[in-house]
Order: C-alpha cells, then sequence, then structure tokens
C-alpha cells in the first residue's frame, strides 16, 4: 500500500458500514481520503477522527443518486485534494420491496443509486484519470454474491437484479479500457452476508455466520496492494460456515 501514500481516494457510501470501515482504513495507510454520504454529521464525525491517522479524511455530503451532485463534489475534491487515484463505489440501497410493491419512488432510488451513480462516478473518475495522467487509477465497486446468481427471496430482486448489472458493468468497463490501453485496473468486490445496518430490516442478524465490514477491508487492501501488471477482477468474500440465500425466511 505504500505507493497509495498521498494519493486521493474517494469511497461513496462512507457513513457506516463498509464504507466507514473503507474510508478509515485507507486513511490510515496514509490515503487522501474524500468520504461521501447523505448523513453529513457522520462524515463529520469521521473527518475529526481522521486528524490522529497517518492519511487525511475529509468529508463531502453528497446524494450518490444526484447526478449534479456526484459531477459538482468530484470537482470539489479536485479542488481541495487533487486528482483521484482510487474510487470506492460502495453506496447502496437494500430496500425491502417485492417487485409487485406500487409503493413510488424507492424502487427508483435504489436503481439510481445502485447502478446509475456507481456509473456516473466511474464516468468522471475515469475522465480525471485520464486527464490528469493517472495512469496506474484504480476502481473498486462493491458488488455482492447478489450479483453472480438468478435465484432470490422475494423482497430483494430489485436490489438482486442492480447487482447483476454491477457485474456486468464491471466486466464491461474492464474490457473497455483494455480496447483503449488503459492500465486504470478494475476490480469487482462481492461480499456475503456482512453485519451491517443494511441488513436491520431483514430477520436474519445471528442467524447465520456473518462478516464484520473491517473483513472486506482485507480484500480491498489485497486488491490495491499486488503488482502494478496484477488486476483483481474478481473477488467474493464470504463468511466460514455461511451460506448463499440466507435471505430466504424459514
Amino acid at each position: 500500500m505504500d505507493r497509495w501514500k498521498d494519493r486521493v481516494a474517494v469511497v461513496t457510501g462512507a457513513s457506516a458500514g463498509i464504507g466507514e470501515a473503507i474510508a478509515r482504513a485507507l486513511a490510515e495507510h496514509g490515503m487522501k481520503v474524500a468520504a461521501l454520504a447523505r448523513r453529513l454529521d457522520r462524515l463529520q464525525k469521521l473527518e475529526e477522527e481522521g486528524k490522529h491517522m497517518l492519511g487525511t479524511l475529509k468529508a463531502y455530503k453528497c446524494d450518490c443518486s444526484n447526478e449534479t451532485e456526484i459531477a459538482s463534489t468530484m470537482q470539489n475534491i479536485l479542488a481541495d485534494l487533487g486528482p483521484i487515484s482510487v474510487l470506492i463505489n460502495n453506496a447502496a440501497i437494500l430496500a425491502p420491496m417485492t417487485l409487485t410493491d406500487t409503493s413510488q419512488g424507492l424502487c427508483r432510488k435504489l436503481y439510481e443509486t445502485n447502478v446509475i451513480g456507481l456509473v456516473t462516478f466511474t464516468q468522471h473518475a475515469v475522465e480525471m484519470m485520464k486527464k490528469h495522467d493517472i495512469s496506474d487509477g484504480h476502481i473498486i465497486n462493491i458488488n455482492s454474491i447478489c450479483g453472480h446468481s438468478k435465484l432470490h427471496a422475494p423482497g430483494i430482486g430489485n436490489y438482486c437484479a442492480s447487482k447483476n448489472m454491477v457485474t456486468v458493468l464491471t466486466e464491461s468497463l474492464k474490457n473497455e479500457l483494455a480496447c483503449l490501453k488503459s492500465n486504470i485496473r478494475i476490480t469487482s468486490i462481492s461480499p456475503g452476508l456482512v453485519l451491517t445496518e443494511m441488513i436491520d430490516h431483514y430477520p436474519i442478524r445471528g442467524q447465520w455466520p456473518q462478516l464484520k465490514p473491517e473483513d472486506i477491508v482485507e480484500g480491498i487492501v489485497f486488491a490495491l496492494s499486488v503488482k502494478a501488471n496484477i488486476n483483481v477482477s474478481e473477488l467474493t468474500i464470504e463468511p466460514t460456515g455461511g451460506i448463499r440465500g440466507a435471505f430466504v425466511k424459514e
């Protein structure tokens, strides 16, 4: 991780869970971390704690489903910290809803955050890396084991569909950049069940083995730490003794 010291990393969805753990870890490794989320109060607390780390942490309030906010925030990060070398697309919504639910807006918000937001951040990051000659940049998408399966329990169909899209988009971007002779690396990290706020709506806490956010951080540090000629394209991280489909009610 030494080569990333003093370089800029953007972490979306950094106010809790996996995103918060990632932001902390990268700052502890000496990176300049832009921590993005909607809950500014939590980000400000994280920024304060970052003052005691090797690197720096700076909070940015940003709705990761809003393309205009994403564009302006990325420009603010460039002005404050410098060009971006690492992008961690972590922000996501897991909202319990059936496919027949007629609630207005919730389904759209999920796709705008999990898919459109991820694509928009990636577009701005790649553009910035090219413009500022960041030839060894790295984009990591926090996917899910749900992004690699077609069988899902009722209530999480939209979430799983959005993560399947992340799988396709990640692989497509990797191939597109390869055709452009770019050395920007693309990684998909697919966690199994992780103990975060995201699963609070589901009666599964404690029923099955679960990972901690810090376990996912280990995978990210590994992907960032390998030699520049190696691209960790896909990394699946599951708890020992865990089971896929743990969202199914017994």
